[in-house]
C-alpha cells in the first residue's frame, strides 16, 4: 500500500442545483474559489456545469458552455500551462469537451465513460486525459431500481471495454483514469461492495479515482440527512481509500482530504 502519490481533486460546480450547496459557485467567485483550492493544495479543480445528482435534468451544451465562461478568467489568472495541468472539465457532451480542450483544459471527466465517439476522438487529438466513470442509467432515473448480478465484475468489465475503445481511438493508456461511479445507479449495498473490493480495481494499470464526498449513500448508511454532518464519515472513507492505495480522491473539502493524505503517508512510508 502506498499513499504518497495520492492526488486531491477539488469539486467546483457552476450550477444552481448540485447536491452539495457549498460546491456551487458562480461568475462572481469562481476564480477566487479555484485559486483558494489550488493554494490550499488541491492538485486539480474538477469543474462541472450540469448537475449529475439523482433526478437531475440535462441541459443543452449551449447553456453548459455559457455557465463555463468563468474558465476564461481563470486561465488568464493562472496561465496556460497550469490551466492544462490543473483543470478537469466534468462533461459528457462532445461539443463542450471540444471547446474546453481547445481552451486548454487537460482533462475531461466523462460520467458516460467515452460513450461519445466524438468526445473520445477530441481527447485523443488533444493528447488529454480522460476519466471513465461507470453509471447504470442516467441521473434522472439511475436510482429508480439499480440491479446487478455481480456489481464488481460488471463495473470492471464495463471499464475495461470502454478503455479498449479509448486506446483504439488513440488515447494513451497512461491518460485513462477509472472511476467506479459510487452513487451512480447503485444501491447502498452496491456502493459498499465496490468499496470493499477496491483492491480489484487497483490491480489494473490505470489510475483509480473515487468520488464519495458527502454522498447520499453515507446518509443512508448512518441515517444522516444533514450534508454538514457527513464530513466526518467522508473523512473515514477517504482514510480507508488512501490506505488502500487509491490514486485520486474527488472531494468537496480540500483541507480535510489533505490531512488524510498527510496522516496516511506518515503511517505507510518506511
Amino acid at each position: 500500500m502506498t499513499t504518497h502519490g495520492l492526488h486531491i481533486w477539488a469539486v467546483l460546480n457552476l450550477t444552481p442545483d448540485s447536491f452539495f450547496q457549498k460546491s456551487r459557485t458562480g461568475e462572481h467567485d469562481f476564480v477566487e474559489r479555484s485559486l483558494q483550492a489550488l493554494q490550499t493544495g488541491a492538485d486539480v479543480i474538477d469543474v462541472g456545469a450540469e448537475s449529475s445528482r439523482p433526478s437531475s435534468q440535462e441541459i443543452s451544451h449551449e447553456e453548459e458552455w455559457t455557465r463555463l465562461q468563468p474558465l476564461l478568467a481563470l486561465k488568464k489568472e493562472i496561465g496556460s500551462q497550469k490551466f492544462k495541468q490543473c483543470i478537469s472539465l466534468d462533461t459528457y457532451k462532445p461539443e463542450t469537451a471540444k471547446k474546453a480542450l481547445e481552451l486548454g483544459a487537460g482533462i475531461i471527466n466523462d460520467i458516460r465513460a467515452g460513450e461519445s465517439d466524438e468526445l473520445v476522438n477530441a481527447v485523443a487529438t488533444h493528447k488529454a486525459k480522460i476519466v471513465l466513470m461507470h453509471a447504470q442509467g442516467r441521473p434522472k432515473n439511475m436510482q429508480d431500481n439499480p440491479d446487478y448480478d455481480n456489481v464488481v465484475n460488471e463495473v470492471l468489465s464495463f471499464l475495461k471495454e470502454r478503455t479498449a475503445k479509448c486506446i483504439d481511438a488513440g488515447i494513451l493508456p497512461e491518460n485513462i483514469i477509472w472511476d467506479p461511479g459510487i452513487g451512480f445507479g447503485k444501491t447502498l449495498e452496491h456502493n459498499l461492495t465496490l468499496l470493499k473490493n477496491v483492491s480489484l480495481f487497483l490491480k489494473e494499470s490505470h489510475k483509480l479515482m473515487l468520488g464519495i464526498s458527502r454522498k447520499s449513500f453515507i446518509g443512508k448508511l448512518l441515517k444522516v440527512e444533514d450534508m454538514e454532518q457527513r464530513l466526518g464519515p467522508t473523512i473515514a472513507f477517504h482514510t480507508y481509500l488512501a490506505l488502500q492505495g487509491v490514486d485520486i480522491l474527488r472531494v468537496h473539502d480540500v483541507e480535510s482530504a489533505l490531512q488524510v493524505k498527510k496522516i496516511t503517508k506518515e503511517l505507510t512510508l518506511p
